[in-house]
């Protein structure tokens, strides 16, 4: 399926639905990725969204119902085969470009305590729009996991502008807890000093 680049705006208002659809059916679920990233962080472009979703078997046909062609996309097959094999499907918007991807929550200990601490937040103050997202400290974590599976720069620039955007009200010995037994405590700590004189100017 080919697809237009899609703005921020019609992106973002795409992704307000998705979650009214969410919340309607008592889906649990939490944002993850790019978007938490801008949200907590500085802002740049993002072309989709990440959701990880608590969803059964029994969401799938009124989730289906929500999305009707043609001015949505979402494959029911796709998702049940989704369920099952616990890997990502996604939903798309054909005429603006816009695609959200939801994630079935893992069976894996951290994935569901990282699920357990997601927090309503406002993400958007002029329309007051608040959805579930991972917390700022998770969002770190996972990005400087990304880091060390890709090596991409970018997510340690996420990673960085979540610091110094949010600095002050992060656990910072959680994170830093965290990077240390995955190996990463000296990447973590360099990051963390260039926020600090990014913040600072030191």
């Amino acid at each position: 399926m080919m697809l237009q680049p899609v703005s921020p705006h019609e992106l973002e208002d795409f992704f307000a639905y998705v979650v009214s659809v969410l919340e309607r059916l008592n889906i649990p679920y939490m944002v993850v990725g790019g978007f938490a990233a801008i949200t907590y962080g500085e802002i740049r472009f993002t072309a989709d969204v990440d959701i990880v979703v608590d969803m059964r078997y029994s969401h799938v046909d009124p989730f289906v119902a929500a999305f009707p062609i043609p001015d949505y996309y979402v494959s029911r097959e796709g998702m049940l085969d989704s369920l099952a094999r616990r890997y990502p499907f996604n939903v798309i918007q054909p005429h603006t470009g816009a695609k959200v991807d939801l994630v079935p929550l893992s069976e894996d200990l951290r994935a569901r305590v990282t699920f357990t601490r997601r927090q309503r937040i406002i993400y958007d103050e002029v329309t007051g729009r608040a959805a579930y997202f991972a917390t700022a400290e998770d969002i770190i974590m996972a990005k400087l996991h990304a880091y060390q599976e890709t090596g991409s720069e970018k997510h340690l620039r996420d990673a960085r502008g979540i610091v110094v955007m949010q600095w002050g009200r992060l656990n910072l010995d959680d994170v830093t807890r965290w990077a240390r037994a995955a190996r990463l405590e000296d990447t973590w700590l360099a990051l963390l000093e260039a926020a600090r004189e990014e913040t600072f100017g030191e």
